[in-house]
């Protein structure tokens, strides 16, 4: 088969199996893509053709076209086709992407001199968030990292039903938040300003309930802590610790849905044993 500088040819024609045509099991293609890859070159092509003398030109044509539309931000690198090497990498969104430069009135309303403050003090860092491509509201680890939220509703619920309505429902909210901030997170992608005012909010509604937890242990005395909920505590401290660690795509996913479910059910066990002291 002739040779087209470094691109990979592999065309299936249904006229003419004589021609650059050379038929491969899915998972091969895939297998040869990714080594591709790996070695910095530009990703393989994959294109119809028809039978004539000539398709290889039309293959490199279409693959120059194909290429145009994974170039990185700067136009200087070729990115490989669902092959983030940053994400790779491990960089941190915050390393990649530097301080947020879309915080304007257009983007926070009413909330941009909170907005404003919070950037300034932590240096950009706090308004920066994951991205979590390749996964979104439409997949399955998507979907099973937004599901992780329903223990916040279920903790919110119990605690109400069982006397705690104040608690119970900054849970709730905080649970709702939550989802909301992840979806959007999941939907819009890397270095958007709806995401940010998502998190925002989150930091508003999931603090509530962290100063309402922590003033219950205050109350009851951290040496009367049930240590249940002194383990999860930690282990939730840990998970949210290690989502700044690896902060991109599935690993943060991973220990970000951790950190949901731990911190979830160290606040349902302080509540409950806070109802248990005053007898409620």
């Amino acid at each position: 088969m002739p040779q087209h500088h470094d691109v990979a040819c592999l065309t299936y024609s249904k006229e003419d199996n004589n021609c650059c045509s050379i038929m491969r099991p899915p998972i091969l293609l895939f297998a040869l893509q990714s080594a591709h890859s790996l070695q910095s070159s530009p990703p393989l092509a994959f294109a119809p053709s028809r039978a004539s003398n000539n398709c290889g030109g039309d293959v490199l044509r279409h693959r120059q076209q194909r290429t145009k539309q994974y170039l990185s931000d700067d136009n200087e690198e070729i990115i490989p086709i669902n092959n983030d090497r940053s994400i790779l990498a491990g960089e941190s969104t915050f390393q990649k992407y530097g301080r947020p430069s879309d915080i304007n009135s257009d983007s926070f309303g009413p909330l941009l001199p909170i907005a404003e403050a919070v950037d300034e003090v932590t240096g950009g860092w706090a308004l920066t968030y994951a991205d979590l491509h390749p996964a979104t509201p439409r997949t399955t680890i998507g979907q099973a990292f937004l599901a992780t939220n329903i223990f916040y509703a279920a903790g919110g619920l119990a605690l109400g039903v069982q006397g705690d309505w104040f608690y119970g429902a900054l849970t709730e909210l905080a649970g709702i938040v939550s989802f909301i901030y992840h979806y959007s997170q999941l939907e819009f992608g890397k270095n958007r300003s709806e995401v940010r005012l998502a998190l925002l909010v989150d930091y508003f509604t999931a603090g509530a309930a962290l100063i309402c937890g922590g003033i219950y242990m205050v109350q009851m005395g951290i040496d009367t802590i049930p240590l249940d909920a002194l383990l999860t505590a930690v282990g939730a401290s840990v998970c949210l610790a290690l989502c700044w660690v690896w902060e991109f795509g599935y690993p943060y996913i991973f220990w970000h849905s951790l950190w949901h479910i731990l911190s979830a059910l160290t606040g349902y066990l302080i509540g409950q044993d806070h109802l248990l002291s005053t007898g409620g």
